[in-house]
């Protein structure tokens, strides 16, 4: 079964490199970026990932140069504010796999395919998350994308016309131990009151984790909880835990008393998906498209094409 990752960006890169006038002195790196990987190590071909790399964050530590690659002659921040990649095809190889895929820039989608080295796995090893390490890299040709094929620079013969990223992504996944040690515990004297809820939900089911709910909001050692949190936190330890039916009143009820409240927002699509409920769950997935750029923004592609149904990689920003 495919697991689903995380970067985690204290210890990952993307970096890029091209030539001038043959050598390869051009070299920056992307200080914007997210990614959800899907990793199956016993099939890998069910693996998959989709990145999102914030234009406005490529440097090349030269400030008029930068200036330049921001401008409307290359990446032309100001209309296109990410560049994605989404990898659905995997070919293995004697050291790792291809993730073949598509790449769009500036509103222009061709084929592109990552060459990544096998990735190395630790479960368990981040506080009870599992970690895995992933490298790779990928060519692409500028011209392909309108990059500098326009204005002075479409007759500039110096500047090189392909262009090398590598990555190195370490990544994470929540895993039902971590979020177990995390509210299944004493705060201040008392029950942690997601990790309560969750286990009476587990035991006695959802009617009577909602009774227990209003219970706990009315006790006096309650009163300081941010509720919104606690709601948003139930229905995520229930849905990592395989309960997506009854993770879902939990995303409503917050969704009830705030309705742009953004973690419920973002993770009910996913409830819908374990509930077994497609049609739900796509048409959440194509409204989620307007929230704010998040680490788990990315995985909307994904689970999209899962659902089968037709997916425009340019429709996102």
């Amino acid at each position: 079964m495919d697991q689903r990752y995380q970067i985690n960006k204290d210890g990952s890169y993307i970096q890029f490199k091209t030539t001038l006038a043959g050598f390869p002195v051009i070299r920056g790196a992307a200080k914007s970026y997210q990614a959800t990987i899907f990793y199956d190590p016993t099939d890998v071909k069910n693996s998959s990932a989709t990145i999102r790399i914030g234009t406005e964050g490529f440097s090349t530590a030269h400030d008029k140069r930068d200036a330049v690659l921001q401008g409307p002659n290359f990446l032309d921040v100001a209309k296109f504010p990410a560049i994605w990649f989404q990898g659905a095809e995997v070919v293995p190889k004697d050291s790792g796999f291809d993730l073949n895929g598509t790449l769009n820039i500036k509103k222009i989608s061709r084929p592109a395919t990552l060459h990544v080295q096998q990735p190395t796995l630790m479960p368990g090893a981040m506080n009870k998350q599992d970690l895995m390490f992933v490298k790779g890299n990928l060519k692409i040709n500028r011209k392909d994308f309108e990059l500098g094929t326009s204005g002075d620079w479409a007759t500039n013969p110096m500047l090189g016309d392909d262009i090398d990223i590598e990555f190195s992504f370490m990544c994470f996944s929540y895993t039902i131990e971590y979020l177990q040690s995390n509210f299944i515990r004493q705060v201040d004297g008392r029950d942690h009151a997601v990790g309560k809820i969750y286990q009476e939900v587990k035991r006695n089911g959802v009617e009577s984790g909602m009774e227990m709910l209003q219970t706990l909001i009315k006790d006096e050692r309650y009163q300081k909880d941010n509720w919104l949190s606690n709601l948003a936190n139930i229905g995520w330890i229930l849905m990592v835990d395989g309960f997506g039916k009854e993770a879902l009143p939990f995303y409503e009820l917050a969704l009830e008393k705030k309705p742009d409240h953004l973690t419920s927002l973002l993770r009910l699509g996913d409830a819908y998906v374990i509930a077994g409920y497609k049609d739900k769950a796509l048409a959440h997935f194509k409204q989620e498209r307007t929230l704010p750029a998040r680490a788990r923004f990315t995985h909307i592609p994904h689970m999209i094409r899962l659902l089968d149904d037709h997916f425009a990689l340019k429709d996102m920003q």
